[in-house]
């Protein structure tokens, strides 16, 4: 299956892009696409641990179940002053 994901702020600087459509066997979950995401790079994985995971409107658990076509986005955390 395929889904795209939205990497949004540090995510699409460490992941080269602001959009990725990532393979995934069927059945994987967000904890998949998140290990998926981790070989692009270690600082992006260390980055993945901390983020955020949306579908449409709401924010998902790494248990979520995807589907072909999901489109997702990728929330780190963001600090201001």
């Amino acid at each position: 299956m395929r889904v795209r994901v939205e990497c949004c702020g540090a995510s699409g600087r460490l992941a080269g892009a602001a959009q990725l459509d990532v393979e995934l066997p069927e059945g994987a979950d967000v904890r998949a696409l998140f290990a998926r995401l981790g070989e692009r790079s270690a600082e992006f994985a260390a980055l993945l641990e901390s983020c955020a995971c949306a579908r449409g409107d709401a924010l998902v658990h790494r248990a979520t179940p995807l589907a072909d076509g999901d489109q997702l986005a990728l929330l780190p955390p963001v600090a201001g002053g």
